[in-house]
């Protein structure tokens, strides 16, 4: 009996402990680990569509043709015409001694029937026409330009006759009305095809796509945002502000809403890029070939050479010609939102440029219009989000409240 009762005591035990350790061993069910996401990289997936622009991503009849990269005047901003119907736009100083930038517009899904004012180009409109794979069309140039041009490193169509092939009427005129006769210079986009046909340039673009994504959605865009990029002591500001409802930014210069004459529309790019980088001069002085460089002079008379001597600048924007910088920091305004990263640019003409954040993911930008500033390192690019307003906004009611000092307070 004795046993008896040891053995059912023992399987007890024995039941006991299994138990336990079965109890002990089983595993808990796992928590499935949630991450929250940035709601701008929620939007990485982007579905490119059919016959689309490789720099816009929008759909267009031009999808595939050549671009043009045509050259605007930095005077008579209130005529200037055709220019929210660019997909990429530059903007850059065009003169050593000061500050104040020249734009180009580069078209390739739009093709507007009046471009203008037109102006001359620079080595450096040359090099990122180059990296679109449009032709260039500029008004006359710089002596280091127009030598580049004569060397026939890009496709081009001079409208002022000085390098050829020439435009000449219609693709090339002065139009009538108030503006004044620098201000009157323009092209004909359309005429422009039948100008580069002539000259048997290739017509089908191979340009490489911009990498996109969609636009975020209305519920997750910010109330405000702005953008000053300011390029001269004088007052030549372009400011952006944000526009919720169309997740674009709207341009003012001067103060003033910046306007196509020719359509009445307000340029309001989609996608902002900001570069600060060292602006260099053509100095006759300087031994360019010694560093491994073209020699800018080549070419170029005597006269021209003293003329242009410390007048052009050379932005360090990674030209395969003369250009020790092929990459630096950048800005990026996408999606109301301030973006930190760099610019890259492999030498070679037919080398687009990129764009990384600081993680060292390549930048994406919404389909629509890309306005691209470079600025010396003598000017400055601001932004302002709602914060930043609020702050400045209380700070600006404080000092108003705080009564004048006169000389009985002092």
């Amino acid at each position: 009996m004795k046993n008896k009762k040891l053995l059912i005591t023992a399987v007890v035990l024995l039941l006991i402990t299994c138990i336990a350790l079965f109890l002990l061993n089983r595993k808990e069910p796992q928590k499935q680990l949630v991450i929250e996401q940035d709601p701008i990289r929620q939007q990485e997936k982007f579905d490119w569509p059919q016959d689309a622009s490789p720099i816009t991503a929008l759909p267009c009849d031009n999808y595939n043709k050549r671009a043009f990269a045509i050259m605007y005047s930095d005077i008579d901003h209130a005529y200037m015409s055709g220019l929210s119907s660019a997909d990429f736009v530059l903007e850059m100083p065009h003169r050593a001694v000061h500050g104040i930038p020249r734009i180009m517009g580069v078209f390739q899904c739009n093709l507007p029937q009046i471009v203008g004012p037109m102006r001359s180009g620079r080595t450096d409109h040359i090099s990122v026409a180059g990296s679109l794979d449009a032709i260039f069309v500029p008004w006359g140039g710089s002596s280091v330009g127009k030598a580049l041009l004569k060397k026939d490193v890009i496709d081009h169509i001079d409208c002022n006759g000085e390098v050829a092939p020439g435009g000449g009427y219609p693709a090339c005129f002065r139009r009538e009305g108030p503006m004044s006769h620098l201000s009157s210079a323009s092209s004909n986009p359309l005429e422009l095809i039948n100008v580069a046909r002539k000259n048997n340039y290739r017509m089908e673009s191979q340009t490489k796509k911009f990498p996109h994504q969609n636009d975020i959605p209305l519920d997750q865009r910010p109330e405000y945002a702005k953008v000053s990029v300011k390029y001269n002591k004088d007052g030549y500001v372009a400011e952006y502000l944000y526009d919720k409802q169309t997740n674009s930014y709207k341009r003012h210069l001067f103060g003033n809403p910046s306007v196509d004459y020719a359509n009445e529309q307000q340029h309001s790019p989609k996608n902002l890029i900001t570069i600060i980088t060292k602006k260099d001069a053509w100095l006759l002085d300087t031994d360019y070939v010694s560093q491994g460089f073209w020699d800018p002079w080549e070419g170029i008379d005597q006269q021209h050479r003293l003329n242009d001597n410390n007048g052009y600048p050379n932005m360090q924007l990674g030209d395969p010609w003369f250009d020790r910088k092929h990459q630096d920091e950048a800005d990026f305004f996408i999606n109301g939102q301030h973006i930190e990263g760099t610019w890259k640019r492999d030498k070679g003409m037919e080398n687009r440029f990129q764009f990384f954040d600081k993680n060292g993911e390549e930048i994406k930008f919404v389909p629509g219009q890309i306005w691209m500033h470079v600025l010396g390192h003598d000017q400055r690019i601001s932004h302002e989000d709602a914060e930043k307003r609020d702050e400045r906004l209380e700070k600006e009611a404080e000092a108003a409240t705080v009564p004048p000092q006169t000389e009985e307070t002092q």
